[in-house]
């Protein structure tokens, strides 16, 4: 399985950043794409993305997977506002296509603010009705929607089986699921469970850890989530996307920081070696398994 990383680890070296990204051993990056052009003509943007796409292309990185439009507090309140949503999403899936990624992260919309929904009928209903909207651009460009789940206690969409609900009622190809371990801790369900309830509707992944409690984005093994168990789930369903990395050295919010003495270089290589060793432990454990059946068919 190969590894990819969002460009969090990676921002303080500049342009340098796919680069240090191969160097590290990194295979492709889940790139953020906001799609508002704050002031910039369509061709400005185009032109914007592009280039980054050179860097990549430069460094031997592929972008497999996009992550749309998400602004906190969001503001999602009115018609308007969730047209002006629409219209960034769109052209995030259109410039998403134009690099040549197929799969597109996204949030519902919060019409109520993130805390609450107030309204479960009219929460589902706007979010049905603005991504059955969305779909057509997605499916014009060849592009999967990846319905993400949430953190958010006070949203009733944001447990796994209920993400999956939402998407099975959307019920379309282009429309599949991206599984956030750490959104699955904060609300005190199994990561690796979420993968077997997914099945074939998983399509992406966001891999970091954290206490239980809050959304940290902690380097893998330094929380709660059972690893093992999540990885030899990916292997039971046949996952074939990236194992993609959401990690972040620093949280604010929690004055928690890993290995705070010690350079990025450090930093970055001993999360991608942890991250190394938890899909080699599984692929081992299997081999092992299947070498031990082997030896014991050659007796009977």
């Amino acid at each position: 399985m190969k590894i990819g990383s969002t460009c969090s680890m990676f921002y303080c070296y500049g342009n340098d950043r796919y680069k240090m990204m191969k160097r590290f051993g990194f295979d492709g990056v889940d790139y953020h794409m906001e799609g508002e052009l704050h002031g910039r003509t369509e061709e400005a943007y185009e032109q914007e993305i592009l280039a980054e796409k050179a860097l990549m292309d430069e460094a031997g990185i592929v972008p497999y997977q996009v992550h749309g439009p998400w602004r906190y507090p969001p503001h999602d309140e009115t018609e308007e506002l969730r047209a002006e949503r629409a219209d960034a999403m769109r052209r995030s899936i259109r410039c998403t296509a134009l690099i040549g990624c197929k799969n597109w992260v996204i949030h519902p919309v919060m019409p109520f603010g993130a805390l609450d929904e107030f309204d479960k009928e009219q929460f589902w209903q706007i979010n049905l009705e603005f991504f059955r909207a969305l779909l057509p651009t997605a499916k014009e460009y060849d592009v999967t929607i990846c319905f993400e789940n949430m953190p958010m206690s006070g949203l009733s969409i944001s447990p796994p089986e209920k993400t999956l609900e939402f998407i099975h009622m959307i019920d379309d190809e282009n429309f599949k699921f991206c599984l956030d371990t750490g959104h699955c801790s904060v609300l005190g369900i199994s990561p690796a469970e979420a993968v077997r309830m997914a099945g074939d509707d998983l399509r992406a992944i966001h891999v970091h850890d954290n206490d239980g409690k809050s959304d940290a984005h902690w380097v893998l093994g330094t929380g709660v989530i059972d690893w093992k168990d999540f990885v030899a789930a990916l292997r039971e369903i046949n996952y074939q996307g990236f194992f993609s990395l959401e990690c972040k050295f620093v949280c604010r919010q929690l004055k928690t920081s890993f290995l705070p003495n010690v350079s990025n270089e450090v930093r970055v290589k001993t999360a991608k070696m942890i991250a190394d060793e938890m899909l080699m432990n599984e692929t081992m454990r299997k081999n092992n398994k299947q070498k031990a059946v082997l030896s014991e068919n050659r007796y009977i």
